[in-house]
Order: structure tokens, then sequence, then C-alpha cells
């Protein structure tokens, strides 16, 4: 009867011990799969917050870029609004070139020419409100900044409203007096769009690669008159040297 019962308790222990060891073992599967199902969504949400803040890096980037660029463009505009004809050119790349009033001035030496004496001689640059009638339409001609996925070159439009001059071609007493007031320069209202192409030099700093003046609207007038009237205006029709401060090629 002893023997029996050791034999039962015997195969009894051995049943648990068996049953314990199957659902250990089940458990430490279920465990082992359910890992790294735990694990993937982890190391899927840390690729993406890493994606995230790789594009807002970029992003914030971008704007310190088209923050500098629209610095660069005021001090443009404040240079020839102020007659600093000199300092305007520093702001160009050195194989820049400018298009104006159906001319391209060629580089440094170009543009010295349009801005030191063409520029210079007309009083051309000052900030003027824009004609009665003769509005830029942002519209169609929307301002715009693209700065390049490298951020090493950018391209814009921004509008423009100023005045332009050119001296007065006569030896008449009455223009030469004038000449020597410091007048004698036939003046207008002028309004378009720059088209700007930028780079970046040597030492990370923006300059002006191309500007192109595209202009919409000429007008003979001055702020505070109640009246502006459409008038033309010959382009360029030699190039330099046969026109000492004139473009280097025609457009």
């Amino acid at each position: 009867m002893d023997t029996l019962q050791a034999n039962t308790r015997k195969q009894t222990d051995t049943g648990r011990r068996s049953f314990i060891w199957k659902v250990g073992a089940g458990m430490s599967a279920v465990l082992a799969a359910a890992v790294p199902s735990v694990a993937k969504p982890l190391m899927g949400s840390d690729k993406v917050l890493k994606g995230s803040l790789e594009r807002l890096s970029k992003q914030i980037a971008v704007l310190e870029e088209e923050k500098s660029i629209r610095k660069l463009h005021e001090t443009y505009e404040d240079f020839l609004d102020k007659g600093m004809y000199s300092e305007a050119l520093d702001l160009f790349s050195d194989n820049a070139e400018v298009i104006f009033n159906g001319g391209v001035f060629k580089k440094k030496r170009g543009l010295k020419r349009l801005f030191c004496e063409c520029f210079s001689t007309g009083q051309t640059g000052g900030r003027m409100v824009q004609a009665p009638g003769f509005e830029v339409n942002q519209l169609q001609h929307p301002n715009m900044l693209d700065v390049a996925p490298d951020q090493k070159s950018a391209k814009a439009r921004f509008s423009y409203s100023v005045q332009v001059g050119a001296p007065i071609e006569s030896n008449s007493t009455l223009v030469q007096m004038a000449r020597l007031q410091g007048e004698g320069i036939l003046k207008w209202w002028e309004g378009g769009v720059y088209e700007l192409a930028y780079v970046k030099d040597i030492n990370g700093n923006w300059k002006i690669k191309k500007l192109e003046y595209r202009t919409l609207s000429r007008a003979d007038y001055k702020p505070g008159r109640s009246y502006a009237k459409d008038i033309s205006v010959p382009q360029f029709t030699k190039v330099y040297p046969k026109d000492p401060s004139g473009p280097d090629r025609l457009v």
C-alpha cells in the first residue's frame, strides 16, 4: 500500500512539473513575441521624431537665409535712395550683371558705369510713392523669395517705385546754368519689379548675382500732384565704349 501511494504521488508530481514547464515555455514564447512588437513602434517613433526635427531645423535655416536676403535687398534700396552708389556696388558678386533700360551691364566695371556714372548723374533710385493710376498690380506680379535646397543660391521678385533721371542733352545757357546748380536733369517716376538672383560668396555672405529692372510703368509725376501722365523713355542704343556710360550689350 505504501509503495502504491508513493508511485501515485511520484506520477502526480511529474505531471505537475510537466504542466508548469509547458505553461512556462508558452509564456516565454508569448513574451518573446510581444517584446519586438512593442520595440518596433518605439523605434519607428524615434525615426519619425528624428525626421521631424531635421525638417524643422532646415525650415529654420531657410527662414534665416530669407531674412538675410531681405536685409540685403533693403540695404540696396537704402543705398540708392541716399545716393550711395559706390556702396551699392559692394552688394554684388564679382561676375554680376544688371539689366536696365534695354542694356546689360556686366561685372564690376560695367556696374560701376551704371551706378557711378549713369545713375548718379540722373539721381536715379530715390524712393517715390506710386504714381496715381499706375500702381503695380501685386496680384499679377506678387513678391516672392525662393532659397535653393542647398542654401547657396536664391531667386526673388520685389516690386519697386523710384525716381529715374537722365541729364538733359542740350548746350543751351539755361541748361548749363541748371547743371551748375545740380539740376538740368529730366526726372520721371518708374514702377515695376526687380527680378533677382543671389549667390553666397566664399565667406558665406549673400551677394546679388543678377538684377533686372522689369519696368511696368513710367509717368511724368511729382508727389503731391493729382495727376500723372504716361511717358516713353528712349532706351540705350549704343554700347560701351561708344557710349562712355553705356552697357556692355543691348537686350
